[in-house]
C-alpha cells in the first residue's frame, strides 16, 4: 500500500488532465480581453481558414458534439460574431459565416502558436515534434480502445 508522502499515482490520465486544465485557463486569461472563450476562438479560427462550413462540418473539426457546437454558435450569433446562413446551391443546408466583427478577430488567427511556444518553452525542435507525435500515438490508442479506428 502506497504511503501518502509517495504523492499521487504516474498517471498519464492524470497528467494530461492537470495539463489540460492549465492550458485551458492560459487560453481563457489571454482571450479574455477580446470577450472570447476558447471554445469560440475554436469555431472562429475554424471560420478564419474556411468560411460557409455547417455547425456539422465545425463539430467535425472542433471534436465536439453537434449539440455542443451548435451551442457555441448559438451565443456566438447573439454577439454578433457568425450569422447562419442558407447553402448557395442546397436551400435546406444552413451554413455559419463570419460577420464583419468576427473577420476583425481575425488578429487572433496565431493563437494556438502563442500557446504552443508558451508550453513548449525550453524544448528542443526534436522534442517538439516528439511531443506532438506521443500525444497524437496516445489519441490513436485511445480511439482504437474505444472500436472508433
Amino acid at each position: 500500500m502506497a504511503s501518502k508522502k509517495d504523492g499521487p499515482p504516474k498517471s498519464i490520465g492524470r497528467s494530461l488532465n492537470f495539463t489540460a486544465g492549465r492550458m485551458n485557463a492560459l487560453c481563457q486569461q489571454l482571450l479574455d480581453p477580446y470577450d472570447l472563450s476558447l471554445p469560440q476562438w475554436v469555431v472562429l479560427s475554424c471560420l478564419w481558414r474556411s468560411d460557409g462550413l455547417t455547425v456539422g462540418a465545425l463539430a467535425e473539426l472542433v471534436g465536439t458534439g453537434l449539440p455542443a457546437t451548435s451551442r457555441i454558435v448559438d451565443r456566438m450569433i447573439d454577439r454578433g460574431l457568425v450569422r447562419r446562413r442558407r447553402h448557395a446551391s442546397d436551400g435546406r443546408v444552413m451554413v455559419v459565416t463570419l460577420t464583419e466583427k468576427g473577420r476583425d478577430l481575425d488578429h487572433l488567427s496565431d493563437f494556438h502558436e502563442r500557446i504552443n511556444a508558451v508550453l513548449l518553452e525550453g524544448f528542443s525542435p526534436s522534442e517538439r515534434e516528439l511531443a506532438f507525435s506521443f500525444l497524437l500515438r496516445m489519441q490513436t490508442n485511445a480511439e482504437t480502445a474505444l472500436g472508433e479506428r
